[in-house]
C-alpha cells in the first residue's frame, strides 16, 4: 500500500460542478476538517451533484437560521449547476 492510502487528505476528486473537493467517505472528509486550521463552523455535506462525494465548506446562515431547508439548497444547488454546464 502507498502512504496516500492512509493520507484522508490525499484522497480526493475534484468537483468541476461545486468547485470544491471531494471527499470518496464522509469519515474522509471529517479527518481533513478535523485537521484543517480554523474547523470552527466547517461542515461535512453531500455533493448535490456527484453520488459517493462529500464536501467540506462553511454551513449557509440561511440553513441555520431556518430561512430555508436542505431541499431548497439542494435545488439551489442544481440550477446553479444548470448555468455551468450551459
Amino acid at each position: 500500500m502507498t502512504s496516500r492510502a492512509h493520507n484522508p487528505a490525499a484522497r480526493w476528486t475534484f468537483c468541476t460542478l461545486c468547485h470544491h473537493r471531494g471527499y470518496h467517505s464522509r469519515a474522509d472528509a471529517r479527518a481533513v476538517r478535523k485537521r484543517h486550521p480554523g474547523e470552527k463552523g466547517l461542515a461535512v455535506f453531500v455533493c448535490p451533484h456527484t453520488t459517493g462525494l462529500f464536501h467540506i465548506g462553511h454551513r449557509p446562515e440561511a440553513l441555520t437560521s431556518g430561512r430555508i431547508d436542505r431541499q431548497r439548497l439542494r435545488n439551489q444547488a442544481a440550477r446553479t449547476a444548470g448555468d455551468r454546464r450551459g
